[in-house]
């Protein structure tokens, strides 16, 4: 009988343990796969926002999509994704992109470009729907 006792107990935590949740971390695993993103520019002259932009994002932290050579590493800390651009040296004068996840599931996700001193709150900042291909 004290061997159940333990047993339910340990399945109980685990379960409370498995519900609990930190609205402030992305699973990164949420990004594998294939996406099309929607997007809205603050500046509407440079970026058109009518064509759906493809993006990929692979298990090892590679990716392609629509920004330099098409090529990036991506890491997620929290709800910020960066993407370091690779076989390229800037693209409209960064290397690095930073955005705060602003939603997620398994078929979709908005994103909002983090302002640097280069793409500022009036500059080309975008924000980003995907949904998954």
């Amino acid at each position: 009988m004290k061997k159940k006792s333990v047993l339910l107990l340990g399945v109980l935590l685990l379960t409370l343990a498995g519900c609990s949740s930190d609205d402030n971390i992305v699973d990164p695993i949420y990004l594998v796969g294939e996406w099309e993103a929607a997007h809205h520019s603050n500046n509407p002259d440079v970026f058109d926002s009518a064509d759906l932009w493809p993006f990929t994002f692979n298990f090892d932290g590679t990716g392609t999509g629509p920004i330099g050579t098409g090529t990036f590493r991506y890491e997620v800390n929290g709800k910020r994704i960066t993407l370091h651009l690779m076989n390229i040296e800037t693209y409209y004068g960064r290397t690095v992109f930073q955005y705060d996840i602003e939603s997620y599931s398994i078929d979709e996700m908005e994103w909002e470009e983090i302002p640097d001193q280069y793409w500022n709150d009036s500059g080309y900042g975008l924000h980003l729907k995907f949904y998954r291909k």
